[in-house]
C-alpha cells in the first residue's frame, strides 16, 4: 500500500515539475490560451471519470469527497502556477543566472512536495477502503491523471 502511494506521489511530483518547466511552455503553445478555470474544469472532468471507473460502493463514496476536493485544489494551484509562469516568461527573457534558476526550482519543488503530501493525506482514507482490484485501478487512474496533466 505504501509503495503504491509512493509511486503515485512520485508521479505527481514529476508531472508537476514537468508542467512548469520551460520545455513545457515551448512545446505546449497550443494550450497556452487556456485560462485557470478551463484548466481546472478539465482536471475536474478527469477526476469525475476516475471516480466512475473505480465503481465505488456507497460506503467508499463517503471517503471520495476529501480526495476530490484535494485533486481540485491541486489542479487550481497548478493552473495558477502555469498561468503565472506564462505571464512571467512573457515579461522577461531567461536571465541565464544559474543560481536564480536553482532557487526557482527549489521553490517549485517545495510547492509540489506540499501538493503531494496533501494528495497522500486525502487519498489515504479512500485507499484504505478499496479492495485489491480497486487499489490497482486507483493507482492506474491516478498515474494516468498525472500524465494527462503533464500533457496540458
Amino acid at each position: 500500500m505504501k509503495k503504491t502511494l509512493l509511486i503515485i506521489a512520485t508521479a505527481f511530483l514529476i508531472a508537476g515539475a514537468a508542467c512548469t518547466g520551460s520545455a513545457f511552455a515551448q512545446n505546449r503553445s497550443d494550450r497556452a490560451e487556456l485560462t485557470v478555470n478551463q484548466i481546472v474544469a478539465d482536471a475536474d472532468a478527469r477526476t469525475a471519470r476516475m471516480k466512475a471507473d473505480l465503481r465505488l460502493t456507497p460506503e467508499q463514496e463517503k471517503n471520495w469527497t476529501g480526495l476530490e476536493s484535494s485533486l481540485h485544489d491541486i489542479a487550481k494551484t497548478r493552473a495558477d502556477r502555469l498561468v503565472a509562469f506564462r505571464a512571467e516568461r512573457g515579461k522577461q527573457k531567461e536571465s541565464g543566472d544559474f543560481i536564480e534558476y536553482l532557487n526557482r526550482e527549489a521553490k517549485l519543488l517545495g510547492e509540489l512536495s506540499a501538493d503531494v503530501k496533501k494528495l497522500a493525506d486525502a487519498a489515504q482514507p479512500l485507499y484504505a477502503s478499496l479492495d485489491e482490484q480497486q487499489k490497482k485501478q486507483f493507482a492506474k487512474e491516478l498515474i494516468s491523471l498525472s500524465r494527462e496533466r503533464d500533457a496540458d
